[in-house]
């Protein structure tokens, strides 16, 4: 049996870990949010996860609204300004305040005196019900394969039961938390939001399954291109904004272009910013993963 130093199995693991993460994102963004392009889906869940942040930090508030049928009040939610959600996604202020001005006239979000809210009539309608219920669905797959490959730490004991569906608006605001954090981090390599989602799914697209190998380590899978094609239709973005956001990454040297597609290579992985990103992942998903484990999801899932 071979040796894997501790600093290799913490990359490898982090790595892996990775892989099934960037994977479940773009799945994530691809459902949308009530038929929203992935794009729209992020602006909103950050005006969402901004209106709610004081009743998160409540105990009472989020027992109050963890139902899928109880949506926090429009009087309960913090209006946010359009320029901190723009400073947020890494956005320009005129680009934010045209897609926000855009997503009210659907009835998607609300412009107050006070800043912008998304507000409970959409939040408890058929189509955004739909789209937490497909969330939930991948995201207890998400928390299998990680198991199934031994890379949650031990999770702890859940704080209060779970009844039934009581839970899956509260595990999507703990979703939500967990796709900003990272769509933070790789905004930070690609430079704004349009260009991060393409540069998660360049990252995620191709990737074979994770191996146990005879050590007992586990490590990634083989990493393949992807077309802009089958990007634009998983991100449900127009297939040429998809490819000119492609083109721009591969100049600036963060995607590689090969006669297959386009694809973050290992040795782009291996870098600094990668490697930075690839770590706080690791952490935020333990943090996800203990947040509905306290909430009782997590035991749910084993009744």
């Amino acid at each position: 049996m071979s040796y894997v130093s501790p600093q290799l199995a913490s990359i490898l693991r982090e790595r892996v870990i990775g892989d099934l993460s960037l994977d479940f994102l773009v799945d994530v963004a691809s459902l949308g949010i009530a038929d929203l392009d992935s794009a729209d889906a992020l602006l909103v869940m950050a005006i969402n996860q901004a209106n709610i942040l004081p009743l998160t930090q409540d105990p009472a508030a989020r027992r109050r609204y963890g139902d899928l049928a109880a949506p926090a009040p429009d009087d309960e939610r913090r209006p946010v300004s359009i320029s901190a959600i723009a400073l947020s996604l890494g956005l320009p202020f005129e680009t934010a305040r045209r897609h926000i001005h855009r997503l009210s006239a659907a009835g998607v979000c609300a412009i107050e005196e006070r800043g912008v809210i998304v507000p409970a009539a959409f939040l408890s309608s058929p189509a955004y019900l739909g789209s937490v219920m497909q969330m939930y669905g991948r995201l207890r797959s998400f928390h299998d394969e990680l198991q199934a490959y031994g890379l949650l730490r031990p999770l702890p004991e859940r704080a209060f039961p779970a009844e039934g569906e009581g839970l899956m608006r509260g595990a999507a605001r703990l979703v939500s938390d967990y796709l900003l954090r990272v769509s933070a981090g790789v905004v930070r390599i690609a430079g704004d939001r349009m260009s991060a989602l393409a540069l998660l799914g360049a990252a995620a697209g191709g990737t074979d399954a994770p191996t146990l190998a005879g050590d007992g380590q586990v490590r990634p899978g083989v990493r393949r291109p992807v077309r802009p094609a089958e990007l634009s239709r998983r991100l449900r973005l127009p297939a040429e904004t998809t490819r000119r956001q492609l083109l721009r990454l591969t100049e600036e040297g963060v995607v590689a272009r090969t006669e297959l597609g386009f694809m973050v290579t290992e040795e782009m992985l291996a870098s600094r910013p990668w490697r930075a990103v690839l770590k706080a992942n690791a952490a935020d998903v333990q943090r996800l993963f203990d947040g509905l484990a306290v909430r009782g999801v997590v035991a749910l899932w084993g009744d």
